[in-house]
């Protein structure tokens, strides 16, 4: 079957392969893993840059903020979330892109308030992180289950734990991608991360 068919009427075309694969069970996690990777990253190039920036400018209020913030006064957290809101009807673009960014904005914000550490140095970079996973979980992981039969004759628990299997490859990825694309500024120039196993490329070595 080739990769372009739809098998899957509400999926993205760029994910059919991906779900063709993990219904299938042919090929194994790290070979779906590569495949997820592989879409993921023509997604996000595709989305463009809207993202990057916006996450910028949302990263900057916020390390301004928190290092505005002294010891005897604490951050106005729906303060910032309403400053984020600002920020995004102030860009020109697509409003889902903005939506989604929002959202990976205020993830950031309730994990700084009340969840796991995260770098306020380095907020830009989170807010891009949690950007480029909910667009896999909004264009793949939450658009699966929108069928009333899985392809393949394939069960939810099943087609859910191959899922999931791959999910540690697309958070590796995704974590390269973030930091690269906010160097950037840029999603122009994200790469696949080097297939496990294989050697880097010695430029001396003899490969005559």
């Amino acid at each position: 079957m080739p990769d372009g068919d739809i098998v899957h009427s509400k999926l993205p075309r760029i994910y059919q392969k991906l779900y063709r694969w993990l219904c299938e069970g042919k090929a194994n996690t790290t070979e779906c893993g590569r495949v997820a990777m592989e879409a993921l990253k023509r997604d996000l190039m595709r989305k463009g840059d809207l993202a990057i920036s916006l996450a910028k400018r949302m990263g900057e209020s916020l390390e301004r903020v928190i290092n505005d913030a002294s010891e005897n006064s604490s951050v106005d957290w729906a303060a910032l979330s309403t400053e984020f809101d600002t920020l995004a009807g102030q860009v020109y673009g697509r409003p889902d892109l903005k939506e989604l960014t929002l959202r990976a904005a205020r993830s950031v914000l309730h994990d700084l308030r009340y969840g796991p550490d995260i770098d306020t140095d380095n907020t830009t970079e989170a807010i891009v992180k949690r950007y480029m996973y909910e667009v896999y979980e909004s264009e793949f992981k939450q658009r699966t289950p929108l069928t009333s039969e899985h392809y393949a004759g394939i069960d939810e628990v099943t087609l859910n734990r191959r899922t999931e299997e791959i999910a540690p490859d697309i958070l590796t990825a995704i974590s390269k991608w973030a930091k690269k694309a906010t160097e950037d500024q840029s999603v122009a120039n994200l790469r696949l991360p080097q297939r496990k196993g294989l050697k880097p490329v010695d430029l001396d070595e003899d490969l005559l």
